[in-house]
Parts: structure tokens; C-alpha cells; sequence
């Protein structure tokens, strides 16, 4: 069962993503097809990624427990207010080799408050039998992930392209958290909600 919990934005903000993201990739001489891309439905922040979360062997009260257990830690984050970012760069994650294209929020004291959401989160998951993370904490928008086989002169254009685009401007309140199940399939991963905690 692959789990993670998302900050979630509101639907105006995720339209404006998708025409940021529609935009790169219609950007003349951009390696479109060098990217497998995120769907309008699929786009989120992911505040927390738990990954595979141990179901002993696909016994249902067990998934339950750990479903539970990360409920229970969402419910510390009952009553922070909501956050308002403001998402406004592109950038691209594996340096010379770009591998992941997200969207950032801008750097500031909505950033920090989303980030110290994201420790107190971190300090009740603890408490339920997750480990903390050791990798620093880079909240982003995925909007597409850079295909294995794409040749260097398409990376070097993706990367080109990233270094060259305007800001943006687009506002994101974060009113809720979501305990998100994730499912890879052919077509793409399938995201279901299963628990939602208003800040």
C-alpha cells in the first residue's frame, strides 16, 4: 500500500499549474515527448511521501491499523490555519541531468509555516512508528518526470527551457491535508483520498 499526504490546494491554483505545465510543454523547440507528464487530475504537493507501508502479507485490519495510525497523526495538524502560497518558479531536480520538472513555491514565511506543517507532521507520524526523513524538505508540484532514454540534447533543451521561463504568479491556499493511496498503473498512478484533516 503506498501512502503518501498531500497539501491541498485549492482547484483554481491546480488549473493555473496545468496551463503552466501546458505551456512549457508547447514551448517551440521543446522536447515534449522526452517527458511522461503529469495529468490535471494527478497534479498535487505532496507534503509527506511514506511509500510502500508494510500490509502483512494483504491482511485488510492491518492496512486499517496503518490507514489509523496516519489518521491519528493528521489530527495534530487540526486547527493551524490555512497557508497561502505563491507558486512562481519552474526548476528541474538532477542537475545537469534534469530528471523531475516541478513548480516551487516562493521562498518566505508561507514557505517556512508549509515546512514547520510538515515537522509537526513529521513529529506525529513519529509517534505512530514512522521514521523520520533524513532529506531536506523540498515541497514542489511535479509536472512531469523526464523519460530514461531521453538523449542529452533533449535534456540540455529541457533544462534550457527551465532556466529561460518567466515567472509565474499563481496563488495557492492550502486549507486541508489528505492521506493520499497511491496505485501505479499503466495509464499513470491512480490516487485515492482516504482521510482529510482541515488546518
Amino acid at each position: 500500500m503506498r501512502l503518501f499526504v498531500e497539501a491541498s490546494l485549492d482547484d483554481v491554483a491546480l488549473d493555473a499549474v496545468w496551463e503552466a505545465s501546458r505551456a512549457l510543454r508547447d514551448r517551440p523547440g521543446f522536447p515534449a515527448s522526452s517527458v511522461r507528464w503529469v495529468k490535471r487530475e494527478a497534479l498535487h504537493l505532496t507534503l509527506r511521501f511514506l511509500g510502500e507501508v508494510d500490509t502483512d502479507h494483504g491482511h485488510d485490519h492491518h492496512e486499517r491499523d496503518h490507514v489509523d495510525n496516519v489518521e491519528h497523526a493528521l489530527a495534530a495538524l487540526s486547527g493551524v490555519g490555512s497557508i497561502s502560497l505563491q507558486i512562481e518558479s519552474l526548476t528541474a531536480f538532477g542537475g545537469r541531468r534534469p530528471r523531475v520538472i516541478a513548480l516551487v513555491p516562493r521562498r518566505g514565511a508561507p514557505l517556512d509555516r508549509l515546512v514547520e506543517t510538515r515537522a509537526r507532521l513529521d513529529d506525529a507520524l513519529e509517534l505512530v512508528g514512522f521514521a523520520r526523513e533524513q532529506r531536506p524538505v523540498r515541497p514542489h508540484l511535479t509536472l512531469g518526470r523526464v523519460r530514461r532514454q531521453a538523449g542529452a540534447a533533449e535534456r540540455s533543451a529541457i533544462r534550457l527551457a527551465i532556466d529561460d521561463a518567466p515567472p509565474l504568479q499563481i496563488a495557492a491556499t492550502v486549507r486541508s491535508v489528505a492521506l493520499v493511496q497511491s496505485t501505479l498503473t499503466a495509464d499513470g498512478p491512480h490516487y485515492r483520498r482516504l482521510a482529510r484533516v482541515e488546518l
